[in-house]
């Protein structure tokens, strides 16, 4: 058999094996020659084994040993003192019993009473000392040269103590204050510092080293030994308490299971749904996306901390990490439940719908009341909402024994407590209510809804709707939702609020400047004469007219009356409204009105009075309700409220015109509701003091003038439908049009106003 030839110096010897490699021929030129003799043909020799993993241990030495500082050596000592002064104390123990050098640091205030019943070693005589001067505020601190220094701790700022390493051979530590190095073996020193932080004070806490993991930390030699007893309780082998589990899928994806997970554990739904228009849990290759980073549930959710997930998409499996083992079995189950194959539509999947424009909550109520047998949505109904709509709330009623969650029909929850829960609905956040097929209802809405084998729960935090069905069930519903998440339509009312005086030419009011010469372009309803009744919604009893025409035209006439002083413009407010919800502007002051006077006498008489504010000025409500041909359905509701001039101060009198009526147009056209006129008639008398008032010749000596006015008030609504972005931008644009014109008028008016003349200066002679 011939042979491959191997890449080397030398041709190789006939063998009826492949080469093996020598030390002089690299593996890349072995697998070169492999792959020639492929193609030539000839049979490529066997793979090269697979490269093992290579470990290279350290030495575990991150920082040198500090330098060991000499005990205090020689016979046993005692003393005894009883309020002694501080520095008596020192000098007595270190220099004259102990014989060592030290440097005392004024000032050293205090007494110390200090006694030893039996004799005991230097190096503890040294620990005693130390104690007492703490107690005094004080601090001992010895150099790197052994001399000791004894004051107060900012006086002792410029000095070097020596440093002591916690742990390893030497676990005692030598008396006096210093630096203490604490090496950590399985814990973080960033978590190690912050489990320490709010037991330690500010200054003992010196450097966070999370390179070489270790703490260093100032402190005195009771205070190293009691940080010392916390980092051994938490420095332990925390993977040797973590329970793993891997669970390979067969039909469903990772990302979808994983998301699934979260949502049924309480921890809102993956990040990624929201980019889908619908995910199911269909079958995926292995290994089709790259791998995720664990997930951990957020701190919101009872589990937070105690459960990780993590997808790993390379083998198509996902890994559970636990502190708790009990978990990874309850893992197993429901990852079981949720594995099935996506290609049979007999089997109930869970599907993840991301709404796009609506309410996930709304919509889920609309479905249980499609699917169910009566309406999810409440009776309770919400005054910021048009009449018959509503809001629909609910608390999360969980359904008894292993009826709750996501679990209805094919999924049943186990009966104990699991961290994926059980008597709640699937996202433990969402506010859910059940609704039956039997047509009992729980609560006044529905956020859940159970139809038969489909479960239907809105994901509020995500603003998603998950439902649990069939794939030819779920067909059907995504077809549903994708009708009802439409974008929300919004409505722009542009009001005017008028006020007209009526003269000679006005004296019958608006009606006639409007209608009264039949011009042309104008429609109305109520009581006009040979006007039609059916163009818009009959207005209630109590006014004049209604009239509707193009907002040019309107305008073009309200200019008119406004150009000859005959107008008075109350309000004129702009404001954007979503569909069937209500729209509220008031301009206007408080008055204080008297409502009552109490008087009080002890000794001195005291009179209290006690008012209530009253609103006034124009206040207007506006719910418009839009249908498919850009009809404007809006009940308004409109009043002013003045005080009459004259009126007490303390007990006024208010005039209030209203206006409250239903009425139709079609978007971009005004409407105009008027027909509330207003008499005033002044009486003045003016004449020679008493000798007016004489009986029947005093209007001899006096003058009689009356004066009348008459006026109307008018309310001019025009809206305009919203439904897209470029309606935004069109009304947007329209505004600053507005702005810029009132900008323009502004500089004109500046522009045209007269200079001040500059000042005459005659001129000097050379």
């Amino acid at each position: 058999m011939p042979t491959t030839p191997a890449v080397s110096a030398q041709p190789a010897p006939q063998s009826s094996s492949a080469p093996q490699p020598t030390s002089q021929t690299p593996p890349e030129k072995l697998r070169v020659a492999g792959e020639k003799a492929a193609v030539d043909g000839k049979p490529a020799p066997e793979s090269l084994p697979e490269a093992e993993p290579r470990i290279i241990r350290g030495s575990g030495q991150v920082i040198a040993a500090p330098k060991a500082v000499s005990a205090v050596s020689g016979a046993p000592v005692s003393f005894r003192f009883e309020e002694a002064p501080v520095a008596e104390v020192i000098r007595t123990v270190l220099g004259d019993i102990l014989g060592v050098d030290y440097v005392m640091h004024p000032p050293l205030q205090g007494t110390v009473t200090l006694a030893t019943r039996n004799p005991i070693a230097p190096d503890q005589a040294v620990f005693l000392l130390e104690s007492a001067l703490q107690a005094n505020g004080l601090a001992l601190v010895r150099d790197a040269r052994g001399t000791f220094h004894a004051g107060r701790a900012d006086a002792l700022k410029g000095i070097s103590g020596s440093v002591r390493q916690m742990g390893g051979s030497s676990p005692v530590i030598a008396p006096g204050y210093g630096a203490v190095i604490i090496p950590l073996q399985y814990i973080g020193a960033g978590e190690m510092a912050s489990i320490l932080r709010p037991m330690v004070s500010a200054e003992a806490l010196v450097r966070v080293d999370t390179v070489r993991n270790l703490l260093v930390m100032m402190g005195t030699r009771t205070q190293a030994e009691g940080w010392m007893e916390l980092v051994n309780t938490f420095d332990v082998d925390l993977l040797k308490g973590m329970s793993v589990g891997v669970f390979p899928l067969k039909y469903a994806s990772t990302k979808e299971v994983e998301a699934a997970l979260r949502l049924v554990s309480g921890g809102g739904g993956a990040g990624d749904a929201a980019s889908q228009q619908s995910s199911t849990l269909a079958a995926r290759a292995p290994g089709a996306a790259q791998s995720a980073a664990p997930t951990s549930l957020g701190e919101g959710n009872p589990f937070f901390g105690a459960l990780r997930i993590m997808p790993i998409d390379r083998i198509n499996s996902i890994l559970v990490v636990t502190p708790k083992a009990s978990y990874l079995e309850e893992a197993r189950r429901w990852i079981e439940r949720l594995d099935k194959p996506s290609d049979s539509g007999s089997e109930p999947q869970l599907f993840v719908y991301p709404v796009q424009n609506g309410n996930a909550r709304h919509l889920a109520g609309v479905l249980g009341g499609l699917f169910g047998s009566g309406p999810a949505t409440g009776s309770t109904a919400n005054s910021g909402v048009a009449p018959g709509l509503g809001t629909s709330t609910g608390n999360s009623l969980g359904q008894s024994g292993a009826s709750s969650g996501i679990s209805g029909g094919a999924l049943s929850a186990n009966n104990n407590a699991s961290p994926f829960g059980s008597g709640s609905s699937l996202n433990s956040r969402s506010s859910s209510t059940t609704t039956r097929t039997t047509g009992q209802q729980s609560g006044q809405g529905a956020v859940a809804a159970n139809l038969g084998s489909i479960r239907v729960i809105a994901d509020e935090l995500n603003n998603s709707v998950l439902v649990w069905s069939t794939k030819s069930e779920f067909s059907k519903i995504e077809a549903t939702l994708k009708r009802l998440d439409l974008p929300l339509t919004q409505v722009l009312i542009d009001a005017s609020i008028i006020e007209v005086t009526l003269t000679d030419d006005l004296q019958y009011g608006l009606k006639w400047a409007f209608s009264g010469d039949a011009r042309a372009g104008y429609s109305g309803i109520g009581n006009v004469g040979g006007l039609d009744t059916t163009a818009t919604a009959a207005l209630t009893n109590g006014f004049s007219y209604a009239l509707r025409n193009g907002a040019g035209a309107l305008k073009a006439t309200i200019s008119a009356l406004a150009g000859k002083s005959l107008l008075k413009m109350l309000s004129n407010p702009s404001l954007m409204v979503l569909d069937n919800h209500t729209a509220t502007i008031t301009v206007g002051d408080q008055v204080p009105v008297q409502t009552a006077t109490t008087n009080v006498i002890t000794g001195v008489a005291t009179n209290t009075n006690t008012y209530q504010y009253k609103d006034t000025g124009v206040n207007l409500s506006v719910t418009p309700s839009v249908n498919a041909g850009n009809i404007v359905s809006m009940q308004i509701d409109q009043t002013v409220t003045d005080v009459v001039t004259g009126s007490s101060a303390t007990q006024p009198t208010f005039l209030q015109r209203q206006i409250g009526s239903k009425v139709a147009v079609r978007s971009g056209e005004s409407i105009v509701l008027g027909g509330l006129i207003k008499n005033n008639e002044t009486k003045i008398k003016n004449g020679v003091p008493l000798l007016q008032e004489l009986p029947l010749v005093g209007n001899l000596f006096a003058q009689n003038t009356t004066k009348g006015t008459r006026t109307e008030l008018l309310v001019i609504i025009t809206p305009r439908v919203v439904r897209s972005d470029v309606d935004i931008r069109e009304v947007s644009e329209d505004l600053r049009e507005r702005l810029r014109g009132l900008k323009d008028i502004s500089s004109n008016k500046e522009a045209n106003r007269p200079q001040a003349a500059e000042p005459f200066v005659p001129a000097t002679a050379n």
